[in-house]
């Protein structure tokens, strides 16, 4: 069994603040990269116990080097630097993905750091139906007819990672109390309440379908500056839907958002 497990900062267990004190140079950031990396080590201990014989792991968050590579269990492959795609390095030879340390999309009320990709975005739309990261994820993922399993992160992201996917596991590590402020759970508790959603989920993975959506794919974009979406409505096939909106229809996800974000 093959698992690829998508990381991002803002869900791990314990991070709080602002993007200022948890991203490079902040007074958070190297604790916050402590945090992100003893989920991701749950993550992987629960795959290797549900049997797992390959786990590769992608640093998933800005520059894509918030993990710490030393303190990763050995027994994982780490995907770091900034990537080419979203979701580098996933392909069909993988029976699995899980998504460690997800946040909601933007504009959701009651939330730690709710956003999609960047703060320049406010809403992305996929066939009609407005998502976030963890939508997009799931939506990569089923390109490859691989299944999003098992999501971690705030209230807030579990609940979007349940309403969209129905059928999955997640674990909640942590509550906003607001934008910038959460109620969490100790990391000891959240790592086992991690470990062993992972390996409930993979103890049978017929349970779980790919997000695979019919083709065209559309994907509607709406961005907060209307010289962003200007810039973006200059490129081949890009439609201008209003001064923010712009939308692009192609043949798959990977080809949609590599034209209109």
């Amino acid at each position: 069994m093959k698992i690829f497990i998508m990381t991002d900062l803002e869900g791990a267990s314990c991070v709080a603040g602002t993007w200022d004190d948890i991203n490079p140079g902040g007074r958070e950031h190297d604790r916050a990269r402590r945090f992100l990396t003893g989920d991701v080590n749950a993550a992987i201990q629960g795959a290797f116990e549900a049997n797992a014989n390959e786990v590769v792991v992608l640093d998933g968050h800005g520059a894509a080097f918030s993990i710490l590579p030393e303190e990763l269990d050995s027994r994982a492959l780490l995907i770091r630097g900034r990537r080419i795609f979203e979701m580098e390095g996933l392909d069909g030879s993988f029976d699995a993905v899980l998504a460690i340390g997800a946040h909601s999309m933007a504009g959701t009320p009651g939330a730690y750091l709710p956003h999609t990709l960047s703060p320049s975005i406010l809403g992305i739309w996929l066939n009609g139906r407005l998502v976030g990261e963890i939508g997009l994820w799931a939506a990569i993922a089923g390109h490859y007819s691989v299944p999003l399993v098992f999501v971690s992160g705030d209230m807030a992201a579990t609940r979007e990672a349940k309403e969209l996917l129905g059928n999955i596991e997640v674990v909640t590590v942590k509550e906003a109390t607001s934008m910038f402020s959460v109620k969490c759970i100790h990391p000891s508790i959240t790592h086992s309440m991690i470990r062993g959603g992972v390996r409930h989920a993979l103890s049978d993975l017929s349970q779980f379908k790919p997000f695979e959506l019919t083709p065209p794919i559309e994907i509607k974009v709406r961005y907060a500056n209307p010289y962003i979406a200007k810039r973006i409505a200059a490129r081949p096939g890009v439609r201008v839907v209003d001064a923010l909106t712009v939308a692009y229809e192609g043949d798959n996800i990977l080809e949609a958002m590599g034209i209109i974000l």
